[in-house]
């Protein structure tokens, strides 16, 4: 695996709550401990993005007209043979 390297200024007080933060959590290396927190943040960012993606979804199908997910299980066959009619209807109805 290929490894970049960076150069990082922080603050005294940071760099002291990095080394008590690798001492407590039996890092071997001060790079182990911020591969690890910068990955974590990576993840939650990723998960905030796909939370918000999921929330548009949402809105979008609410938008739409909704999934009747609440219908009897009657109701929603009566729809889909209605679709299924309609859809019958707009692409093969002129074959026959």
């Amino acid at each position: 695996m290929s490894s970049t390297a960076i150069v990082w200024e922080v603050p005294e007080g940071l760099y002291r709550e990095l080394l008590t933060a690798q001492q407590e959590l039996a890092f071997p290396h001060l790079a182990d401990l911020i591969a690890q927190a910068v990955q974590r943040y990576l993840a939650e960012v990723q998960r905030q993005e796909w939370q918000q993606e999921f929330r548009e979804l949402q809105k979008q199908v609410r938008m739409s007209g909704d999934l009747q997910l609440g219908a009897t299980k009657e109701e929603v066959i009566d729809r889909l043979r209605e679709q299924r009619r309609q859809l019958f209807e707009a692409e093969y109805a002129h074959l026959y």
